[in-house]
């Protein structure tokens, strides 16, 4: 057997003798995964949830008829209940509210939630009273002025109504436009956010198990029997690329095939399979070259467990994993073009949401190649100072 191959069989041996690492490289990034895609499955979905409020309406005429009509129009699936004494938002018509649709200025209905509302079903539920509201000052305008045939049926009348109030929009998705995080869904920002956080903590049992073999003088009899630092670093190399693209391809085949048996929206993989080989393999190179770099500069497996964790969840929480880009204000998200890890998301999200292709994902890629070339150059360095300078007294 080559000593390559005797090296690469160590670190594999190692590897899964070691379940600490395993759990860190395997079970959190799935369990990250199953659970954030559950958590944002509500707030990402593409079609927004049914609401429950109550629409308080004194004196009904037909006028408040059609605008309940609208107002469930623009809510699909959602429920008007005319009293409930439980903590809903509320609409309530004045008594007068169809005498008064044409006044200028027009004092609309009074709108009113409870502290627990959030943020975006009230942005929704004042869109949606908004537009219902100007359908039916737009029916009574035509009313007053004669343009309606007074034999037209209400059901005529509304689709009049909808007809006048309706436009074509295009809607085109410009790749280079940058930010796309906001227009996924749970999935297409889960499975890739944590499946790039769970690759990048290879630095972890790399950095970890160089700190053994040199406390264990493992790396010293390595020395003594003239092996070059560089067919060292390479065997150390090889089997982390290699596990970074088994869990590429396991967290993808659980986005695809697992999340939609969970009653979660399942992943798509739009565009051409080479343009996800070239990001798996560009994002694995930068993922070892951060270990290979932590690996050298760690001088126990304290500091090892502390660079390689902290730098992981700072880079994580700085690039867009943690919390989306598109909810973070302005400067937090030009600080997150920084790392490494939102350069991935990046790529990841113009294949999944932009539906791109390698052309598309290639200034991303070449980031992380020269991330890669970057750490991983000055980890070689480092690693032969190591090396170089291991002597008989550091077997401790």
């Amino acid at each position: 057997m080559s000593p390559l191959l005797a090296l690469v069989r160590k670190e594999c041996l190692l590897l899964l003798r070691d379940p600490h690492a395993l759990a860190v490289l395997f079970i959190m990034p799935i369990l990250f995964l199953v659970l954030m895609a559950a958590a944002l499955s509500n707030y990402l979905r593409d079609q927004p949830p049914p609401l429950t409020l109550v629409l308080e309406v004194p004196q009904a005429s037909a006028a408040s008829r059609f605008f309940q009509d609208a107002l469930l129009a623009q809510l699909p699936g959602s429920t008007l209940l005319p009293r409930s004494d439980d903590a809903l938002p509320r609409i309530r018509l004045a008594r007068d509210f169809s005498d008064t649709l044409l006044d200028i200025p027009h004092r609309g209905p009074m709108l009113s939630f409870p502290a627990r509302a959030d943020g975006q079903t009230r942005q929704r539920l004042r869109g949606a009273l908004a537009i219902a509201l100007a359908q039916t000052r737009l029916l009574a305008y035509l009313e007053d002025s004669g343009a309606l045939p007074e034999q037209m049926s209400a059901e005529e009348r509304w689709q009049l109504i909808r007809q006048r109030t309706q436009s074509e929009i295009s809607e085109h998705q410009l790749l280079s436009s940058g930010e796309l995080s906001g227009r996924a869904n749970a999935s297409q920002l889960s499975v890739p956010a944590w499946l790039i956080f769970g690759m990048f903590f290879v630095a972890l049992p790399m950095a970890g198990g160089f700190q053994r073999e040199q406390q264990s003088g493992t790396l010293l009899r390595f020395r003594a029997q003239g092996l070059s630092s560089g067919l060292l670093v390479l065997s150390k190399l090889l089997p982390y690329l290699a596990i970074n693209l088994i869990q590429f391809g396991l967290l993808l085949a659980i986005g695809v095939l697992v999340l939609p048996l969970l009653g979660l929206s399942g992943l798509q993989l739009p565009g051409e399979p080479l343009a996800y080989l070239l990001l798996a393999l560009c994002l694995s190179l930068a993922a070892c070259s951060l270990g290979l770099l932590l690996a050298a500069l760690a001088r126990s497996g304290e500091q090892a467990l502390l660079l390689a964790g902290g730098l992981n969840i700072i880079l994580a929480a700085i690039g867009g994993i943690m919390v989306p880009k598109s909810v973070m204000p302005e400067a937090m998200s030009h600080l997150a073009n920084i790392s490494p890890m939102s350069w991935a998301l990046d790529a990841f999200l113009t294949l999944l949401v932009g539906q791109g292709g390698p052309r598309d994902i290639a200034p991303d890629c070449a980031r992380l190649l020269l991330f890669a070339i970057l750490l991983g150059g000055s980890g070689l360095y480092l690693f032969r100072k190591r090396v170089q300078q291991t002597q008989w007294m550091t077997h401790y």
